[in-house]
């Protein structure tokens, strides 16, 4: 059928209300309205349309509307500006008339339209106008929502209808008074905002900014009386988890209009809680409303993304998925009263998020190395090209922090993964309760963090990291955790001693000179202000090629980090770094890391070993009923009494003829114990508690064997020691203890009762090995120190003058290693429990007993003890 006929016989025809095949001619009118068809030819469409309309009517138009619709509404948005007037115009006469018939397409017909606001367009001021009339006719609430609906599903339409939006808003009103623009469909307008400030358009993202700046400002969004629109907390996160994504555009206009809305602001500067501002100042108010109004959500919308939980958006995949909460993050940190106290809250969750997705990325389960090197997960992640870009951006994240938040925050997430409540945030003002920000970290979970962290963040990049801060670091945990061993299981205590001995690993040697700075300009000379001397046999000068340049003492890296230090003040706990240069001096980190793994060795063997539980002091004697023989019960019993059975239980004994006349007259604590009652003897015998422990669990040999290996590792590390201190060093070494229990520490003495006692072949050899190692180390360094002391007095002068010298403390003192071989039986008892292990069945310990066997021969005081052994052996008739 040829057009023009048709058209003509239209128009001879318009006495009849009723068109004929109407399903044929909507279908032939929309084909002529193909975009690649001339404009020609959609004029002479569009003329046809017209006369249709007139010969139908409203009547007929209202219930044909959908045949007709599916070709006009597409046709604006790629009209030729000649045919946009005669379309606006067909719209205007026959399609607004209809009202609320247009209910059906309503959305269809707003979407037709919208394309019409073109800034610049010649139609723009009459397509406005034209939506004006069509919201007044259907009803503003109708019209919205058909709007917000026709955003939600056409990209191509979002912008004008911001656009539309924000230009219809008066800002002379309230949001309440126009809540109407929001329509009234809730999750309808929640989806849309979502979906719009996410979009890739700019234009589109800054108009989206400023009506959620309008409608939704945080004092009054969650309350239903002031708010336009009945939103819930769960609502506002949504928005707020899209909205913040907004900074990866890195657009001044869209900052500046986020954090307007975050920091309590109107487009214009202006503020919206003058009430707050009233008590809080100018100057403070941003900061004030956010940690009042703002904070709480946008750390919810941030764990949102972190845990990839984002509502309402497009699909994305693969590495942006993985990098974008570290790097809004980093973004967040340009903005100094949002980022701080966001990281504060959030940092455990981001190294969780961190930990994941490199599991998520690798495709497998990590496999962290408590070694010193984990070489083989740095691998995996360099071969990984997704886990080297998420790497690389939490390095960037890291850096973008002070240096030494990152230690701060794992040593306070340790020390609270003992607690069942996880607290870590400020306190308000007013003195509120503070807040509980994601589920407590349990002991197993920060020891993986940790030991991850430690592999994959380059320690390199500040010198004090690795001099200073995992020193304070590693002092703060082994405290902890000698406080708190009975509340770890064994397992957990295992990990928790590996992960302190990776701290370790990681943990350099301060530089061999350290200048230290007076107090004040005109203070005199002082041990501030002396040098330090490396305590090795020759001085090591510092330069061009040393590790590391020469530090200020009171420098402890702050000054070095390469953002805000206020980060620090969102902690509850001090700083890790409180000591600055003291961290390797006398009674400083590492000295006190020392004397806690040594209280938990003892704590340990007392409670696993033995099976005996300590009290700090006695209430007096006790007339408990004696247990019958072979009856093994955990007793309780005081520190002093503990002391005391171990200093008996090794006390030179005469043959066993004479040993019941004679049981304690070589010993040198035993004159307290005759005060006590008649059965005193019985009662603090050490073989009454062991006699029944037999093999121990597997769990329990970790632990101890940890316990251990970290015991022998920090025994090596140095401190600096003045002149003075030297000297005062020398004299208690080499002072032999009297006949109190203050020189001989109560680790070694339960050492000594585990070498010999303990019917566990393994933790036995343990136990040897360390305290032959500990031994031959004390023995070496006090050789050393001793003849550095004696060229000293030779020469008449000290060598080390006005210096600080870096010395290695022995372990044990000369006067108790003394005291141990001329007065117990220490040395004899070892060799016999090595050389019966040699006849047991556990051949499996064979070879490590005659390792032990021969390193207690070099280290006993008379070669006699391991060769009369041996000698009694082949004179034996029996073997």
């Amino acid at each position: 059928m040829e057009g023009s006929g048709y058209r003509g016989a239209l128009q001879s025809n318009l006495k009849y209300c009723l068109l004929p095949r109407r399903l044929i001619i909507s279908k032939r009118l929309a084909q002529c309205l193909h975009p690649a068809l001339p404009s020609g030819v959609h004029l002479k469409a569009l003329e046809t349309y017209e006369i249709i309309f007139k010969i139908i009517g409203t009547k007929w138009l209202s219930r044909d509307l959908f045949l007709y619709s599916s070709g006009l509404f597409p046709l604006l948005s790629h009209a030729a500006m000649s045919v946009k007037p005669l379309l606006l115009g067909l719209y205007e006469t026959y399609f607004l008339p209809l009202q609320r018939s247009l209910l059906p397409s309503l959305q269809a017909f707003i979407t037709g339209l919208l394309p019409g606001l073109e800034e610049g367009s010649e139609i723009y001021d009459r397509t406005d106008v034209l939506l004006q009339k069509l919201s007044v006719v259907i009803g503003p609430e109708v019209f919205y929502s058909s709007l917000w609906g026709s955003v939600l599903v056409s990209s191509s339409i979002r912008l004008p209808a911001s656009l539309f939006v924000v230009n219809h808003i008066n800002r002379d009103l309230s949001a309440n008074a126009q809540s109407y623009m929001l329509g009234n469909d809730r999750q309808l307008a929640i989806k849309s905002l979502c979906v719009s400030v996410m979009d890739s358009n700019v234009l589109v993202q800054r108009n989206t900014l400023e009506i959620l700046v309008f409608f939704f400002p945080f004092h009054t969004c969650l309350d239903s009386g002031d708010c336009p629109m009945s939103l819930n907390r769960r609502d506002v996160t949504h928005i707020l988890s899209c909205a913040i994504q907004t900074v990866l555009r890195r657009d001044m206009s869209l900052n500046r209009r986020l954090f307007a809305w975050l920091l309590g602001s109107d487009i214009k500067g202006g503020v919206v809680a003058p009430e707050l501002k009233s008590t809080s100042g100018e100057e403070d108010y941003g900061s004030c409303f956010f940690a009042k109004y703002s904070k709480d959500l946008l750390v919810q919308a941030l764990m949102q993304i972190l845990h990839q939980n984002i509502l309402y958006s497009d699909t994305e995949q693969g590495l942006l998925v993985y990098l974008k909460p570290f790097r809004i993050l980093v973004s967040l940190l340009d903005k100094p009263e949002i980022g701080p106290p966001l990281v504060g809250d959030l940092f455990l969750e981001v190294i969780r998020a961190f930990y994941a997705y490199c599991r998520d990325a690798l495709g497998t389960d990590i496999k962290l190395s408590y070694g010193q090197s984990g070489s083989r997960l740095i691998s995996a992640i360099k071969e990984n090209k997704n886990a080297s870009e998420i790497v690389k951006t939490v390095n960037l994240l890291i850096t973008s922090l002070s240096s030494d938040f990152l230690w701060d925050y794992m040593t306070l997430c340790f020390e609270h993964s003992f607690r069942c409540l996880f607290i870590f945030c400020r306190k308000s003002g007013d003195g509120s309760d503070p807040k509980y920000v994601g589920r407590a970290p349990c002991v197993s979970e920060v020891c993986t963090l940790l030991v991850f962290l430690l592999d994959v963040i380059p320690l390199e990049l500040y010198s004090e990291v690795q001099t200073q801060y995992l020193p304070q670091m590693l002092s703060y945990m082994a405290q902890s955790l000698s406080e708190n061993m009975d509340s770890l299981s064994l397992p957990e205590l295992t990990q928790a001693l590996k992960t302190c001995f990776k701290v370790l690993s990681k943990v350099q040697m301060p530089p061999a000179f350290l200048d230290l700075e007076s107090g004040s300009p005109d203070s005199s000379p002082s041990k501030e202000s002396l040098k330090v001397q490396s305590g090795s046999e020759t001085e090591v000068e510092v330069g061009e090629d040393a590790l590391y340049p020469p530090l200020k003492s009171e420098d402890s890296g702050i000054g070095l980090s390469a953002s805000t230090p206020e980060l620090s003040g969102y902690l509850r706990i001090p700083k890790v770094c409180p000591e600055k240069g003291d961290v390797w001096k006398k009674g400083g980190s590492v000295q006190k890391t020392l004397l806690c793994i040594q209280d938990l060795v003892a704590n340990f063997a007392s409670k696993h070993l033995f099976g005996l539980q300590l009290q700090p002091q006695s209430d007096g004697g006790s007339d408990e009923p004696v247990k019958r023989k072979g009856h093994w019960e955990p007793k309780t019993i005081t520190v002093p009494q503990f002391k005391q059975m171990l200093s008996d239980f090794f006390t030179q004994r005469p043959p066993m003829s004479k040993q019941k006349n004679n049981r304690i007259e070589h010993s040198p604590s035993r004159s307290a114990s005759k005060k006590g009652n008649k059965g005193s003897d019985e009662e603090w015998d050490i073989n009454r508690y062991i006699q029944n422990m037999g093999q121990m669990s597997e769990d329990c040999r970790e632990a101890f064997a940890a316990a251990c290996h970290f015991l022998l590792d920090c025994a090596t590390f140095p401190v600096y020691l003045s002149e003075e201190e030297m000297e005062q060093l020398h004299s208690a070494l080499f002072q032999v203890p009297g006949s109190g229990d203050a020189g001989f520490p109560l680790w070694f003495k339960s050492l000594m009762t585990v070498c010999c006692c303990v019917k566990d072949c393994y933790i036995q050899n343990v136990a040897i090995s360390t305290l032959l190692e500990v031994v031959n180390h004390s023995q070496s360094l006090s050789l050393v120190m001793e003849d550095r002391m004696k060229r000293s007095k030779m020469a008449g002068y000290s060598a080390v003058f006005g210096k600080l010298q870096m010395v290695t403390v022995p372990p044990v003192s000369p006067g108790v290693l003394k005291v141990i071989a001329e007065k117990t039986d220490f040395y004899p008892r070892v060799a016999h429990v090595l050389w019966n292990q040699l006849n047991m069945e556990t051949r499996e310990h064979h070879i490590t007993c005659v390792e032990l066997f021969y390193r207690l021969h070099c280290l006993a005081p008379s070669a006699n003890i391991c060769e009369e052994i041996i000698c009694q052996t082949l004179l034996d008739h029996d073997k």
